[in-house]
């Protein structure tokens, strides 16, 4: 038989499990509140719930923050709105993905440009901003990037470039600015494949001729 005092203190445990599962009404209110604002993409109510108290940082069923949902809103008012009350600019959703990430994929060069100059890590391992940029075939925002001294052969962690992905999506502007500022067009990832693989497997002739005419020894 249990004794009374580890009694107590199994009941003891529950209790404080149970506080650390239920939130504050007044909390669990103001977090209902920032969902609704976000999903109607309502700055307005956004910038009322934070002076409330509510967290920037929160983050939906799949790990998205309320400064990715401003990105995918494309809503750079909210962006600011969230830097200035202390959003974190390199937290990761469950795909692994950060706001600048999501920015560099949208193509959204302001919102790039703001978040890396407040402190978005743009050189990390794995897939990065560069190859998402790559990926919507933003050559802008590659070449800013660059600048900010991504490394152009920087690969995610199945050995794909940003080359392979400009050239998999039919992106020519940005195949020529990889290019030219030195993408490898010979690198292979873990399944053998190399941009004008990737190129020729989806009949993208404008770039093929491009990749062989830049350098590729195939």
């Amino acid at each position: 038989m249990m004794s009374s005092s580890r009694k107590s203190f199994v009941m003891a445990g529950l209790l404080l499990g149970a506080s650390l599962c239920h939130q504050p009404a007044a909390v669990a209110g103001v977090y209902e509140d920032l969902r609704w604002a976000v999903e109607d993409n309502n700055t307005s109510d956004i910038a009322k719930l934070l002076v409330r108290g509510a967290d920037p940082n929160t983050p939906d069923d799949r790990g998205n923050t309320l400064l990715m949902v401003a990105v995918r809103h494309e809503n750079a008012e909210l962006v600011d709105l969230l830097v200035s009350a202390g959003a974190k600019l390199n937290l990761r959703n469950r795909y692994g993905e950060t706001a600048i990430m999501l920015a560099s994929y949208k193509g959204l060069g302001d919102i790039v440009e703001k978040l890396y100059i407040k402190g978005a890590e743009i050189n990390h391992e794995g897939w990065n901003p560069l190859i998402y940029a790559a990926s919507g075939g933003h050559a802008r925002i590659i070449e800013l990037l660059l600048e900010g001294g991504v490394p152009i052969n920087s690969t995610s962690e199945n050995g794909t470039t940003a080359l392979m992905m400009a050239a998999r999506g039919n992106h020519v502007e940005a195949v020529r600015v990889l290019l030219k500022n030195g993408a490898d067009p010979d690198m292979r990832n873990e399944w053998g494949k190399g941009a004008l693989d990737f190129a020729s497997d989806k009949n993208h002739g404008a770039v093929v001729k491009l990749l062989k005419t830049g350098g590729t020894r195939e």
